[in-house]
């Protein structure tokens, strides 16, 4: 086998790579998750969490997200950039738009017969899943029928979408994806205030903010000279390894849908309210994972898949490790503070229209016991894309098929049996068998890898999650006695003055115990100023 060594000043050039697009997409995906929260603000206002028309647009919208992340989605990302990459890099650009137009073709056509049979049995799998809830709130029912039905429209929109964003990170464009979901996200916000209170104003702009989503990223494919054919096969050899590839992807993100749609289902029969609860908490804490989480993941993900292709495995490990620690740096402080901050953040957040104090303690509930997961998954996109580069997209599948399992049972288990005796209101205990179960998986992962690449610089990878750990914790606990003493005016100046505080205490303390990673940062910054 091949090897090939690269020298310091590559590796260091790899890094650099990585952050400065991660800055990029990082960025965009600020904005993308600041607008995800107006969104939800602007749902809450005007319905309350224990609304019948919350209750029905979350349970509607759920299905044609999953028919979207399954059918195309993460699984063409994963899939579909390495053979894609692999015809530019054979300096073959005629055959990777061939392939691009055979999958676009292909994703359309299945997410449109999938939404279609998804359309005509809509009020078979309402009534089968969610039997409880209806039972208890007839006029449920139709509500959430007519939402699912005509948002069954944007997984066929999203199909598309993916494939192109998909196309455009792998020839390292960047910023018109990453500007995507701002665009849906306002088609959504635009929807609600202009059809409240109806509330098929959220279904309606969802369809036009997944038209948004797509038309935004045309510009890039025209900076790319993409070329489009009306072509249909799967007997191109592109083709087949594509589909080869995402088949256990496809089967991956069924079982991260799963979770979701699991815990929706045991949370139906607990007080109304609190499958809302959960989705807003599950959002909250999604928001710093996709700015730094996912950031780092599609900026990284062309040089792991470039540096198994050069058979650089060494070099592979290190760039990994390193991004890992890069994952850690952001992810500890951030999960800690999600926690001691949890009632204010929202409140600011949410606590107004119809959203109610009562709604904020629902909220701050989950977050609780969701905050940690956020380590874990932003932790996932490294080490899946991972695997996914070494061309092994069975492993993620394996152990996400594991995971669930556990989740269930561990959820049910806190749900059913530990938080009723303690007086806990039981969502919480779906929330921590969920983040109970993402650690297991992280775990399984790096062990997994670990074994396939012969070793990874474990010892650098635990060095810096004690000393990360250490100090956030020491952040967490100077942010709670400033949450427990400081009087603020509001709830914004007060979350600023302590996220500023407790952020300088984090890089104090990091710098103290000799973190590499600020360095490393502050120097791409000079750099970025400097020119």
């Amino acid at each position: 086998m091949a090897f090939h060594q690269k020298e310091p000043g590559a590796r260091q050039s790899d890094q650099r790579r990585i952050i400065q697009v991660a800055t990029i997409v990082g960025a965009a995906f600020l904005v993308s998750r600041l607008l995800g929260v107006v969104r939800d603000a602007t749902i809450n206002y005007f319905y309350n969490i224990d609304s019948l028309e919350a209750n029905a647009y979350l349970i509607a919208s759920r299905f044609p997200e999953i028919i979207f992340l399954i059918v195309a989605g993460g699984a063409i990302g994963s899939a579909f950039i390495p053979v894609f990459s692999g015809y530019f890099v054979r300096e073959d650009s005629t055959g990777g738009w061939r392939l691009f137009s055979s999958i676009v073709n292909l994703v359309t056509i299945i997410a449109t017969v999938t939404a279609t049979i998804a359309f005509i049995f809509t009020p078979l799998v309402v009534e089968t899943l969610y039997p409880d809830l209806i039972s208890s709130n007839p006029e449920l029912r139709d509500m959430t029928i007519s939402l699912m039905r005509l948002m069954l429209i944007t997984p066929i929109i999203f199909g598309i979408s993916g494939v192109v964003m998909a196309s455009l990170n792998a020839r390292q464009h960047f910023l018109l994806p990453a500007i995507a979901p701002s665009i849906y996200n306002l088609g959504i916000i635009i929807g609600a205030i202009l059809f409240a209170p109806n509330i098929m104003g959220l279904a309606i702009g969802a369809v036009a903010g997944a038209i948004g989503h797509l038309l935004i990223q045309i510009p890039g494919l025209i900076l790319v000279k993409a070329r489009y054919s009306p072509v249909v096969t799967i007997a191109d050899p592109g083709v087949r390894k594509v589909l080869k590839l995402m088949f256990p992807r496809v089967l991956g993100l069924s079982f991260g849908q799963l979770n979701h749609l699991v815990i929706q289902l045991m949370a139906q029969s607990m007080v109304l309210g609190s499958i809302p609860a959960l989705t807003f908490a599950w959002r909250i804490m999604i928001m710093p994972q996709g700015i730094f989480g996912q950031a780092l993941a599609i900026a990284a993900f062309p040089t792991f898949a470039t540096l198994a292709a050069q058979d650089d495995l060494d070099e592979l490990r290190k760039i990994i490790v390193d991004t890992l620690r890069l994952i850690l740096f952001f992810s500890l402080p951030a999960a800690l503070l999600l926690i001691v901050l949890r009632q204010p953040l929202v409140s600011f957040l949410f606590e107004r229209g119809q959203f109610d104090a009562d709604s904020t303690s629902f909220v701050a509930w989950a977050l609780l016991f969701y905050a940690m997961s956020l380590v874990g998954l932003a932790a996932i996109e490294i080490i899946s894309r991972a695997f996914y580069a070494l061309e092994d997209t069975w492993t993620p599948v394996v152990v996400g098929a594991l995971q669930l399992t556990a989740m269930w049972l561990i959820s049910y288990w806190l749900a059913v049996t530990v938080f009723p005796e303690l007086g806990f209101l039981q969502f919480g205990g779906l929330a921590l068998g969920y983040t109970i179960s993402t650690i297991l998986e992280v775990i399984m992962l790096l062990w997994l890898l670990n074994r396939r690449l012969e070793g990874l610089d474990g010892a650098r990878l635990l060095d810096g999650f004690w000393k990360m750990g250490t100090a956030a914790i020491v952040m967490a606990l100077i942010g709670h006695f400033l949450f427990v003493q400081l009087a603020a005016p509001n709830p914004f100046l007060q979350l600023t003055l302590i996220l500023l505080v407790s952020g300088f205490i984090y890089l104090v303390t990091c710098l103290i115990l000799r973190v590499s990673e600020p360095q490393q940062l502050l120097f791409y910054l000079r750099r970025r100023i400097t020119g």
